[in-house]
């Protein structure tokens, strides 16, 4: 699978946007991140923005972060993957549901 994940994706990021969603909606459940640990060939990670949360399971392809992940939506399970790609300073992550929508959110580096 993939190779090492970069350090320039582990860490915490902070959901900055999303074009799918308001801002009420990300942060009705207190600030809404997503967290990359560091791997050799995988990194694990969690995340919640709104009411959509869960683990990940990623893995480095080429110059994109791929990821499957299982958690919940509105307390109902969910299952799907998703990709994680740097433009600049900021993360694009993208999180398909399987058998439902995706959506996207423009994540920024947490502060410490």
């Amino acid at each position: 699978m993939g190779s090492r994940v970069p350090s320039r994706f582990a860490g915490t990021w902070r959901v900055a946007s999303s074009p799918d969603f308001d801002r009420e909606y990300l942060e009705i459940e207190g600030r809404p991140f997503v967290m990359i640990g560091k791997g050799r060939r995988q990194a694990l990670g969690e995340f919640h923005i709104g009411l959509l949360s869960g683990e990940i399971d990623a893995w480095f392809e080429g110059e994109v972060l791929r990821f499957t992940f299982d958690g919940t939506d509105e307390g109902d399970p969910i299952c799907g993957a998703g990709t994680a790609r740097r433009e600049g300073d900021r993360l694009l992550l993208v999180l398909k549901l399987h058998g439902g929508d995706a959506y996207t959110f423009v994540c920024r580096r947490a502060r410490s």
